[in-house]
């Protein structure tokens, strides 16, 4: 049979594959691990290092005023009043707080907006720090200290302290502080702007400067307008008593004239606003007849009420106290045996002494 095509050859056998050298692969990964783990090692040793720099090099107290315990005690406390008195004359109430130790828990502390406004208004200035004195057991001190508040020189011996024994003095709080003033208590009254609080029974932490006071009632102001300016450490402060404006005394008059009047035309025995009750028979026999008393008021009288003076409660400033009105003339149908016609009241009874809730809005009015 014919062939077709060239004659064919034999194939070649495939060449095997060179086997893979498994040990340094295994070598390799090894020697990779081994460096990852060198780099973490460096990694967390720098972190180390670092952070033992930092804290080596942060040796103050913490917060509130501790200070550098590189430095002396002396050059401490200078440090801690000093950083305090510039906040002060920069009016940053929030950083001289910071600056101290915490007040006691039971001083309230204003907003700062209402310190910061009253450091504004009477700026601390002419700042000069003294030099301390260190108590030789060396746990406080004591940093004199002048400056002006509003122009007027005042003085204040700061103390810092290192109680804990940790080298690290702290300023304690100034001892700046006033009682709440009760007899504005019920007058939405407030400081610079702010809620004032008005217990008695509670200190008021303060900073130099002007305070501003303002009641919310309707018909009350302070009796001092001018600013209250605190520079005064060793004294309480003065706050201004409640009194009515012209607007609040009308409607005070203007109560105590509808009560009179509405007691005025009663025509009965019994008539109140504190005129006492006629008896139904006198002393000396005459019968009165109820239902024909007849009042009025004498010009004396009327005149009181008129310019009537009225004081605000100090207890409770909303409840205000007016005058004693006095006498009133009294008539009234009387009989005594056979006998009838109009008997006239010698001191015809007397009006008493008005006072008015102001806080009410129907202005009631009680006597006494």
């Amino acid at each position: 049979m014919p062939q077709y095509g060239g004659p064919v050859s034999p194939q070649p056998p495939s060449p095997t594959p060179p086997k893979k050298n498994r040990t340094g692969l295994i070598i390799g990964i090894v020697a990779g691990a081994a460096l990852l783990f060198i780099a973490v090692l460096v990694v967390i040793g720098l972190i180390i290092f670092f952070a033992m720099r930092g804290g080596a090099a942060s040796t103050d107290g913490g917060e509130n005023g501790g200070g550098d315990t590189a430095a002396g005690p002396e050059e401490q406390a200078t440090t801690l009043v000093t950083d305090y008195m510039d906040a002060l004359v920069a009016g940053d109430s929030a950083a001289a707080f910071d600056l101290s130790a915490k007040s006691s828990s039971d001083i309230e502390m204003l907003p700062a907006e209402a310190y910061d406004a009253a450091l504004a208004a009477a700026p601390v200035a002419d700042v000069s720090v003294g030099a301390p004195v260190m108590d030789p057991a060396g746990i406080d001190g004591t940093v004199p200290t002048t400056f002006t508040v509003d122009g007027e020189e005042v003085s204040y011996d700061f103390t810092v302290s290192d109680y804990d024994s940790d080298e690290s003095f702290e300023l304690d709080a100034p001892r700046w502080s006033v009682y709440g003033p009760d007899a504005l208590a019920g007058l939405g009254a407030t400081i610079n702007g702010s809620e004032l609080p008005t217990d008695s029974g509670t200190r008021i932490a303060m900073l130099p400067g002007s305070y501003e006071i303002a009641l919310g009632v309707d018909g009350f102001a302070p009796s001092e307008t001018d600013p209250l300016v605190y520079s005064d450490f060793e004294s309480d402060l003065e706050w201004p008593e409640a009194t009515l404006t012209d607007d609040g005394l009308a409607s005070f008059r203007a109560a105590v004239q509808k009560a009179v009047d509405t007691c005025i035309d009663q025509d009965t025995l019994e008539a109140g606003c504190g005129i006492g009750e006629l008896p139904a028979e006198t002393s000396d026999g005459y019968t009165l007849t109820d239902g024909t008393v007849k009042r009025s008021l004498p010009e004396d009288a009327q005149r009181t009420i008129d310019k009537m003076s009225a004081t605000p409660s100090y207890d409770e400033p909303t409840y205000v106290e007016g005058e004693y009105i006095g006498t009133i003339d009294t008539t009234m149908d009387c009989t005594k045996g056979d006998q009838k016609g109009t008997c006239e009241m010698f001191m015809g009874g007397g009006l008493g002494t008005p006072s008015v809730d102001m806080a009410d809005p129907d202005l009631p009015v009680t006597w006494s």
